[in-house]
């Protein structure tokens, strides 16, 4: 093929009138689309004549073979002969590729244990593909069939078959869908870099029945300014209908925020939220880092990273543990920190006999310097009088990040009102001493400013009446009711002014002095934390 390239004269090549192609992909110099859209119907530059038939039919055409095709008699002998070589190459790679795929079935000797006899050549798939369902249902499917399947072609993946699982996938959605156009979605963002340093922005939506995957964009190239994610993300509202969305979720960054006030000019009905998530695992952090509580974190990470760092400590111990780990993952950094602590209390005094015992004092380690402070670790009170305290800060937060993290339900009502019971409980944990609590409170009430404060979170605060309901004095609260109305006004933008009559004078109204529906049975019942407000 390679030669009868090279056959082509050079001025053919310069004065094609074409697409940009494969530089192995002989014809195309030959002829031209009639239409860019319609890569079927090329025109030959010899004869004029108009092939219907796609790029192969096109190259018979030039090399005069094929039956029902029509020949060319004006071309010169050199494209004709190029032409044929490709026709002849192809026609030929088919016929090897049949015997070698005869040849492949026929090497294939399946011993009575039932093993392959010959080492196979590897393919670079994870050994662990192994426990994947797919695979399994695959091998008893094509035991079920027997001798002679054939495998699907590439070109059979990558078009009919990816279109059909395509087709099935969306299908599974269609709840989802439904549950879109009756009550709407959010359209999440999420910025984060993989293992080979690419910038990745993914956009999801999210409603009632779940998370649905919308496009990943490598932003690897560009700088993410307000106005690259502005359209990023109205791109999304675009593709998915604006009247479907509520709100866009992302981070804290200021370039988002940037993009906020860019959405906010274009779509002033479509609110813009902080993510929740984001926003408590800054709180964390920022609490994380007061120096007291931050030196018992580091004691307890040192304690850890000893014990994990040598087979032989590990080993002892797990033997004094029962097998039970010191380490255990959560959803964040800091959630893995907190639950590290946990495991840590809940093991003090299994921890303090261990460092005593004399099978602690034979391994060589725990004498090093590392050794002797993990040993003065766990022996210190001021270190598990600090633990304990750690965790009564820490837990009130962690359990709302569990509630903003999960699927669930919809966290949307409960933000603002397990923030309050949050802090509530931290002071509690200080023994309501403004002096001990008020650094912690004033770092969650500056990351919560403006973020999780919103009118949107006060509102469905209002909303809900696990709260509402069961202290009538947040319905007499100024700046919860005018976060409703502003709510209003924003959902309803440019709307006539008697829905925004109904809703704020009617129908609130009603829900407020529990009546029609909000005073039936079912309704009451969701003062319940465990119910959906939705």
């Amino acid at each position: 093929m390679e030669q009868t390239e090279a056959t082509v004269t050079a001025s053919t090549v310069e004065n094609a009138n074409s697409l940009k192609r494969k530089s192995d992909d002989v014809g195309w110099e030959y002829g031209k689309l009639v239409d860019p859209n319609n890569k079927d119907r090329i025109m030959c530059n010899f004869c004029k004549n108009v092939n219907t038939g796609g790029i192969n039919r096109f190259k018979k055409h030039i090399a005069q073979v094929g039956g029902g095709v029509a020949k060319c008699k004006s071309c010169p002998n050199e494209a004709k002969l190029a032409c044929l070589a490709w026709l002849e190459g192809t026609e030929k790679k088919k016929h090897d590729k049949v015997a070698r795929e005869l040849g492949l079935r026929s090497d294939v000797n399946v011993s009575s244990s039932g093993q392959q006899e010959e080492d196979l050549t590897c393919a670079a798939v994870a050994f662990n593909a192994i426990e994947n369902d797919e695979f399994k249902q695959m091998v008893e499917a094509i035991g079920q069939f027997g001798p002679g399947l054939k495998p699907p072609t590439q070109y059979e993946l990558r078009e009919p078959l990816l279109k059909a699982e395509y087709a099935r996938t969306k299908s599974l959605l269609s709840d989802r869908e439904a549950e879109k156009e009756k009550n709407g979605c959010s359209i999440m963002t999420d910025a984060w870099t993989d293992m080979k340093r690419r910038s990745i922005m993914n956009i999801v939506t999210h409603c009632a029945e779940g998370t649905s995957f919308i496009k990943s964009k490598d932003t690897s190239a560009i700088s993410h300014t307000g106005e690259v994610i502005f359209e990023l993300v109205d791109n999304a509202i675009e593709e998915v209908g604006a009247e479907h969305v509520v709100q866009v979720v992302t981070d804290n960054a200021s370039n988002n925020m940037a993009a906020k006030a860019l959405l906010l000019e274009k779509r002033p009905n479509i609110f813009w939220s902080s993510c929740a998530t984001h926003t408590i695992n800054l709180m964390l952090q920022g609490i994380d880092n007061i120096p007291r509580f931050k030196k018992i974190v580091d004691q307890a990470k040192g304690f850890t990273i000893f014990i994990y760092g040598h087979h032989r400590t590990l080993e002892c111990m797990r033997s004094f543990t029962k097998k039970r780990e010191i380490i255990r993952p959560g959803v964040t950094r800091f959630a893995s920190q907190f639950l590290t602590l946990q495991s840590l209390l809940d093991k003090k005094d299994s921890l303090r006999k261990m460092v005593v015992d004399a099978k602690w004092e034979n391994i060589k380690e725990t004498s090093s310097k590392k050794g002797k402070e993990a040993y003065d670790t766990v022996l210190s009170v001021r270190f598990w009088n600090g633990v304990e305290i750690c965790l009564k800060v820490f837990e009130p937060l962690v359990k709302l990040l569990r509630l903003v993290d999960g699927d669930v339900k919809p966290s949307m009502g409960f933000v603002y009102g397990e923030l309050l019971k949050a802090k509530r409980e931290i002071k509690e944990a200080f023994k309501n001493e403004e002096l001990r609590y008020k650094e912690v409170i004033a770092i969650v009430e500056k990351k919560m400013r403006g973020r999780l404060d919103a009118p949107l979170h006060l509102t469905a605060y209002l909303l809900n009446p696990h709260y509402s309901y069961a202290d009538s004095s947040i319905f007499d609260n100024a700046d919860i009711t005018t976060s409703l109305i502003t709510c209003v006004e924003q959902f309803y933008h440019g709307c006539d002014e008697d829905i925004h009559d109904e809703v704020v004078n009617i129908e609130f109204t009603k829900f407020q002095r529990k009546q029609g529906l909000f005073g039936k049975k079912m309704a009451k019942n969701c003062v319940n934390f465990d119910y959906n407000p939705g």
